[in-house]
């Protein structure tokens, strides 16, 4: 399957919906988050941000990290595990 990562600008004015423009796509999100870094540091106007999209949803690149397990997260593995 053929993946790419989409790199959109986003327009939104304070009293009008968000307009989304394609601005490149990317095999990679490395790629992807180099090229949106480089739109952010020319960008000069507040109206206009950058996001990624794939075919499930957006990337938050700050937050973007390998984990190794949901156990790591202290995510409970059963209902057992869970407290309030």
């Amino acid at each position: 399957m053929n993946k790419e990562i989409v790199v959109l600008r986003r327009t939104q004015f304070i009293s009008c919906k968000p307009n989304y423009v394609v601005e490149k796509t990317a095999k990679s999100l490395d790629e992807a988050a180099k090229y949106k870094v480089a739109l952010e540091l020319l960008n000069d106007d507040k109206a206009i941000t950058y996001v990624l999209f794939n075919e499930v949803g957006q990337f938050d690149v700050d937050t973007i990290q390998k984990v190794e397990s949901e156990k790591e997260l202290g995510i409970p593995q059963r209902a057992e595990d869970m407290t309030r």
